[in-house]
């Protein structure tokens, strides 16, 4: 700018010296400037941010808390601020399996029960071949993953040096679900038994375990979480053809169970998700990926998250009291993250990010209760029934 306002101070000199001077023949000559061409951005390949722009270059940086989300895209994994879209590149990835966050969020599960360390005092362990097809993380540091990937009892490995023990004291039969009690004093497991499935209750070791429920034969019990606070075990019963129910159990009591409106679930919810305050709950319907639907279960029932997909959605885990983290895609596509603000009886939804291969909370689990409830009679209780 100061190069071309001295020329323009020249070229005004030289016309003054033109108009009082008629014997000049001097006059300014002018150059047109040369046309300025722009070249288009590159569209982004691979995976983008809400925006359109694309993930960072490298992977360099620190994650923080706020980053509660957690996603893979492009070879590596993310953490992201829901809120602010800060994101940090944790880790170059090739198999993200299960791709799940401790409890703590400084450690995730990945392809064949690796163990991959966000935090310089976090373990990282290499892969034991296992598929487990039901897992959880030990509470409330995340110092253990208990797994089952074929029928029989299910097996622990320890973060301290990565061998695997089994819980030979568990029940034989197929385990369809594992929960770990935010104390990290007891499991919770859905077992198949052949003509039945049962839910039972064990030490953290596998040892005195108590089946609490048995289902009817046409029920299926699909899923099962412990509320934050460790007083109540919820799960959900398909009762195939009709619909779902969500039920809960007073560990302080254990002689019955209760049964919450869920009035909008199918036959096929599962995947149940408490978020971490307050009563709202959230599940996963749909026979396969192609068509699996993110409910939320609030007072009026159960109501599709994100009401106008377009395409499969799948509730992924609980942000705050009131934020679903949801993903849209169907079988073998890439999906998009967003976040799903509930408040009365609604959804608002917030993109995260465009084309990730999958995602998962990376939330911190906090004020963790201390003690597993227990009746006050030392007798175990007789299971209740069937749920049917």
């Amino acid at each position: 700018m100061r190069a071309r306002a001295v020329l323009l101070i020249v070229a005004s000199a030289l016309v003054a010296a033109s108009c009082t001077s008629p014997t000049s023949t001097t006059s300014p000559t002018s150059s047109a400037s040369a046309p300025v061409t722009t070249t288009p951005a590159p569209t982004p390949t691979g995976a983008t941010l809400a925006d359109g722009s694309p993930l960072p270059e490298g992977c360099t940086g620190r994650s923080v808390r706020s980053e509660t989300v957690g996603f893979v895209a492009d070879g590596r994994a993310w953490a992201m601020d829901p809120t602010t879209g800060a994101i940090a590149c944790l880790f170059p990835v090739k198999d993200p399996g299960s791709f799940a966050f401790g409890p703590q969020g400084d450690r995730v599960l990945l392809g064949g029960l690796r163990v991959q360390g966000v935090t310089s005092d976090a373990p990282t362990l290499p892969s034991v071949g296992a598929s487990p097809s039901v897992f959880d993380w030990g509470h409330p540091l995340g110092l253990a993953v208990v797994f089952a990937d074929h029928p029989g009892q299910p097996e622990k490995r320890f973060m301290d040096d990565g061998h695997v023990e089994q819980l030979s004291s568990l029940p034989k039969g197929t385990y369809q679900g594992i929960a770990y009690h935010p104390s990290g004093l007891a499991l919770g497991f859905i077992v198949d038994e052949g003509a039945r499935q049962g839910i039972w209750l064990s030490s953290n070791e596998g040892k005195d375990a108590q089946r609490l429920v048995f289902s009817r034969p046409e029920t299926v019990f699909s899923s099962l979480a412990f509320s934050p606070d460790g007083q109540t075990l919820w799960w959900i019963a398909q009762h195939p053809g009709t619909v779902s129910e969500v039920h809960d159990m007073d560990l302080t009591d254990r002689t019955g169970f209760g049964t919450i409106l869920s009035r909008g679930l199918d036959a096929t919810a599962h995947g149940l998700q408490l978020a971490p305050a307050g009563s709202l709950k959230a599940a996963t319907q749909g026979a396969d990926c192609d068509h699996r639907e993110a409910m939320v279960i609030d007072s009026d029932g159960a109501s599709p998250a994100i009401a106008d997909a377009t395409g499969p959605t799948a509730a992924l885990g609980w942000l705050d009291a009131s934020t679903l983290l949801v993903a849209e895609g169907g079988c073998h596509e890439t999906q998009t993250l967003a976040a799903v603000s509930w408040h009365q009886h609604a959804g608002q939804v917030t993109v995260l990010a465009h084309d990730v291969d999958t995602g998962a909370p990376r939330t911190v689990l906090r004020n963790a209760p201390t003690e597993v409830p227990a009746p006050p009679n030392e007798s175990p209780p007789a299971p209740p029934g069937g749920v049917g």
